[in-house]
């Protein structure tokens, strides 16, 4: 074998095969006194220790193996998918249904079915819970067959969103009755769990395949921005630049934003998403006296204030990296605006992924001003990502989704402190942190922020943290609801791949969330400003197609990303200082029609000649990259 091959970890070739419980059933007495086992599928083995393409191996792959990769549903023996289709029980599948397309076993596995058929007529109150769940699945199968034999496309719109929900609320009711059942002797409760789960989603993949009609449904990818982001107006010379925003939306149109059928471009976000933002979502994320602290500084400014510190403490320290202007507020809610409505079309089932492309970033943004411990807020304002998760989470009674569980997976170059405060400042079973970033204890310092010795060097003057911001917050998990990676002071794509595949991946699969969320930071860019990564564009591309995959396996492919960092965008502008030396004729980004007219681009001469190798490969690129992976993973199989 191929050394890339031997240093697979067994947790990600496990995880490619069937969960032993798809075979509990396979196992049966013949004669009393042996087993017969279910038929060893070696080809299948052999298939799932192809390695990931961000593990360091090119891709060349079978486009039928990769098909089976792809497909969220076990790969089955011809022998059993056979029993599996044309099984039934008694109570729970009219036995002479003709159409098995819509029968319970093509969506059940036989385990599932089992345990259906063993309580049908059970009168024990803590069993007969299973019985109750194979009904409820009936009648969503039943709805669902309904709604499909509609020829309306229209009729099949209006139901669409509600039907997904319902899908998604009886899987987490589903798992609480389950919960309250007594297991087989046996049996674990956390298999039945995982089959449960399956099931849904089989039920959920089925339903966006036969509602999908024109630019709605499977296959879909959607980019959301908005002019107003252009409104938070930052200092000359910030690393965080209004002009970020073009070049996203010219990234995203590079990879077909727009222009295909299938690839959506939106820009413009509806004021009933931002009085959801302003009214419900953000006082959620974010205490009442820090938003008032923030409008009111803003609201204070002139008219024509550009750069002006937006966060600086009562002391006047902490603000001098995030800065803004009037629109700053709008902007920043605007951004929060655009995660929700990407939550809502995901969820809804409207497309399968979107990315985000607002400013400014938020993953740095905490319940209150500098969270964690942070010397200040790190360019950011309103948390969208987490803002997002919230949305997922809240009761639908309360206008939310209703999900139970929401992953949030954070690849800028720095540890999403706010986030992680917002969500998971203690353990909620609702939330999972993920976090890969520069940084680690041997670089940000091993004394605890409470020490002697570290209220010693406070007193003495020193900097409250120390290395890479925002400090030791990200060098360790406080608990199960957090998974951070701190992978040095210089990230590469060995590194990444390597702990996507050892250590997220399996986390996100026992974790099993209903969506997740990307905050996408492009920061670690070989190219980016900040120097303090070695990804190529295509790497970021590959991380996309992994968390796309995590997403299949656990959430029927439900992803969005929200962008957060990455400062590699070369000017735009010409320079009006052109009597210092330098070339006048100095290269611009040309980004057309999506640059305004008004968008001032002022870049020091300096600043500039770091920027330049960017049009090579920078941040246009990395967004392309990115936006391209999730249109290859957009089609649910």
């Amino acid at each position: 074998y191929p050394q890339v091959v031997l240093n697979l970890p067994y947790d990600f070739i496990l995880n490619k095969l069937p969960h032993p419980s798809e075979h509990a059933t396979a196992a049966s007495l013949s004669d009393g006194n042996s087993i017969c086992e279910a038929t060893i599928n070696i080809d299948y083995i052999v298939r799932a220790m192809s390695p990931p393409e961000c593990f360091g191996k090119s891709k060349h792959v079978d486009p039928v193996v990769s098909t089976a990769l792809d497909t969220n549903t076990a790969i089955l023996s011809p022998t059993r998918e056979a029993k599996l289709s044309s099984e039934t029980i008694d109570g729970l599948v009219n036995p002479n249904e003709e159409d098995t397309t819509w029968a319970l076993g093509s969506f059940a596995s036989n385990f599932l079915l089992d345990l259906f058929e063993s309580n049908s007529n059970n009168n024990d109150l803590s069993s007969d819970g299973f019985a109750h769940i194979g009904q409820l699945i009936l009648s969503l199968i039943a709805k669902l067959k309904q709604i499909a034999s509609e020829s309306d496309d229209g009729t099949k719109k209006r139901h669409s969103k509600t039907f997904l929900l319902q899908c998604i609320r009886v899987k987490g009711h589903g798992e609480e009755t389950i919960g309250l059942c007594r297991a087989p002797i046996g049996i674990q409760k956390k298999t039945i769990v995982i089959e449960w789960r399956k099931t849904c989603e089989r039920v959920y993949k089925r339903a966006i395949y036969v509602l999908s009609h024109k630019t709605v449904g499977n296959g879909i990818t959607a980019v959301v921005t908005d002019s107003r982001c252009h409104g938070h107006v930052t200092a000359n010379g910030a690393f965080e630049r209004p002009v970020r925003i073009p070049a996203a939306i010219q990234g995203a149109r590079l990879a077909g934003a727009g222009l295909k059928p299938n690839m959506l471009l939106i820009t413009k976000v509806e004021d009933s998403y931002m009085s959801l933002a302003e009214d419900d979502i953000i006082p959620k994320a974010h205490k009442v006296s820090y938003i008032k602290r923030l409008k009111s500084k803003i609201a204070a400014l002139p008219v024509d204030a550009k750069g002006v510190p937006l966060t600086d403490d009562s002391e006047g320290e902490g603000g001098d990296d995030t800065m803004g202007s009037r629109g700053s507020y709008t902007a920043a809610t605007v951004g929060v605006a655009a995660a929700l409505k990407a939550t809502d079309m995901v969820v809804g089932g409207q497309c399968t992924n979107v990315f985000c492309a607002t400013r400014p970033p938020g993953h740095h943004a905490g319940r209150e001003l500098r969270p964690m411990k942070a010397i200040s807020n790190g360019f950011c304002l309103l948390n969208a990502a987490a803002c997002a998760a919230i949305f997922a989470t809240t009761p639908q009674s309360e206008g939310g989704l209703g999900l139970k569980r929401v992953c949030v997976i954070d690849f800028d170059v720095h540890h999403g402190n706010g986030t992680q405060d917002i969500l998971c400042s203690t353990y909620d079973p609702r939330y999972l942190y993920v976090s890969l970033h520069a940084g680690g204890a041997h670089i940000n310092g091993f004394d605890d922020e409470d020490s002697e010795e570290e209220e010693f060097r406070k007193r003495l003057g020193g900097s409250t943290t120390e290395g890479i911001y925002p400090g030791r917050c990200g060098d360790s998990s406080p608990h199960d609801g957090v998974l951070n990676i701190p992978l040095g002071k210089k990230i590469t794509a060995s590194d990444v791949g390597t702990a996507l595949i050892s250590q997220v991946s399996p986390r996100v699969e026992e974790f099993s969330p209903d969506l997740i969320i990307l905050s996408a930071g492009f920061d670690a860019h070989k190219n980016d400003p900040l120097g303090m990564g070695g990804l190529s564009a295509l790497d970021f591309g590959n991380v996309t197609e992994v968390a796309c995959q995590m997403a299949f396996r656990s959430c029927s492919g439900r992803i969005l990303s929200v962008l957060e960092g990455g400062y590699g965008v070369p000017c735009c502008r010409p320079r009006d200082d052109i009597f210092l030396p330098g070339n006048p004729d100095d290269q611009l980004l040309e980004l057309g029609d999506d640059l305004p007219d008004g968008m001032d681009d002022p870049v020091p001469l300096t600043f500039r000649q770091k920027l330049s190798k960017c049009h090579a490969e920078g941040f246009l690129h990395c967004v392309k990259e990115h936006v391209t992976a999730f249109a290859k993973c957009s089609n649910r199989k």
